[in-house]
Formats: C-alpha cells, structure tokens, sequence
C-alpha cells in the first residue's frame, strides 16, 4: 500500500487541478504557483508537480520553462485548432467504430443519450448542474467512439475532448443549449442506423459548437 500513497497523491492531485480548470476555477492566464496551490488544496509540492506535468501534457497547462507553469490562454486560434484536430479524429475514431461496434455498444449510446436529454430537461442556473451537464455530454461523445479497436486515437481524441471543455464551459455558462437535445438526438440516429455521413455529421456538430463559443467569446463572453 505504501508504494501506490505517490501515485494516489498524484492521482489527486491531478483531478483537483482538472477540475478547477475545466471549471474556470484556476483562470485563464493564470500562474500556477506551487506554493499558492499548495495551500489552496492541500497537496504537497510532489505530487503537484507531477501532476502539472501531466497537465501540461494533456494540453490543460502551460509549461513555461524554469518560470513554473499557467492555465493556457482562451484564444479563437486555439479552439479552432482543437476543433479541427476534433473533426478529423473524431469522425475516424466514429467510422471504425461503426464497422465493429455490437449491441452493448448500441445501448450505451442510447442510455448515455437519455441520461444527457433527461439533464438538459432539469437545467439550473448553477455551477453544480453545468458540472452535471457536463459529464453527460462526455458520456455520451465517449459512447459514440467506444468501439473503436485503436486505443491511441479515442486516447487523442479525449484529450481534445479535455481541452475543449474549457471552452465549452463558456457556452453553457452563457446558456445556449437549445438545440442541443435535437442535435445528439439527430446524431445517436445516424450512428445507429450506420449511416455513411454519420462521420460527418460528428464533425459538423463539433464545428456547429464552436461555432457558437467564438460568437460568445467575440460578443464579450
């Protein structure tokens, strides 16, 4: 048990600072000061350190060298880069899953689709829901790409996933998700059905959000 305290300090530590990224709670442009963390959740230097590490190798921190580390700057260049890394790895992951995806996979798209309309239909103005929200809408674009045999690209394509949240937390933070139980509704269809544009239509939805993310970010956020 002794052996795994470091990995599981680590492992901690890494979830709290996702966390409060994702959730804007560390800001972008932020520094990330080991000290200042340390006090703030309760984690020693190490495993803050390693977990930076990992963070910034997911994409969600900056490593600045011997200046230490910061949260990534939120900038239309970068969502779009994310967003078309997106597309492309996405709709692969989504085409071979098609061709090899059963009936297991089959039910956890439809359930993890009910789970997100079924919270779309309760939304609240407040950081615990959008966390909520959250965590469905990642359920359910993970489903759609489960039965893909290669597991380096779902591994791409979560980490895309991971940095987009960021940016999508400024979308459902300015509450704009109408459309959102049509759209996943439309696209759960097409993946069924193995339709031949369902790839695209996984792209075009990823392209339709972002879409949107720039219009909240150049209206002001």
């Amino acid at each position: 048990m002794l052996d795994d305290a470091p990995n599981t300090l680590t492992e901690a530590a890494h979830a709290r600072l996702r966390g409060a990224i994702l959730g804007g709670a560390l800001a972008p442009d932020e520094k990330l000061r080991l000290k200042a963390l340390s006090e703030r959740f309760g984690i020693g230097a190490t495993p803050l350190r390693e977990a930076l590490s990992r963070l910034a190798a997911e994409g969600l921190v900056v490593a600045e060298g011997q200046r230490g580390f910061s949260v990534p700057p939120i900038t239309r260049e970068n969502l779009l880069d994310i967003t078309r890394s997106r597309q492309f790895t996405e709709a692969e992951a989504l085409r071979q899953a098609m061709q090899l995806g059963d009936a297991a996979w089959e039910d956890e798209i439809v359930a993890s689709y009910h789970l997100l309309r079924r919270e779309l239909e309760r939304r609240e103005p407040t950081e615990t829901w959008l966390d909520a929200y959250e965590a469905k809408h990642h359920r359910f674009h993970r489903a759609l790409i489960a039965a893909c045999p290669l597991n380096a690209l779902k591994g791409f394509c979560e980490a895309l996933y991971g940095q987009t949240m960021r940016y999508r937390r400024v979308l459902t933070g300015a509450g704009l998700l109408t459309r959102s139980v049509d759209a996943h509704h439309v696209l759960m269809e097409k993946v069924l059905a193995r339709a031949p544009d369902a790839p695209a239509e996984l792209a075009a939805h990823i392209g339709t959000t972002a879409e949107a993310v720039l219009a909240v970010l150049e209206a002001g956020g």
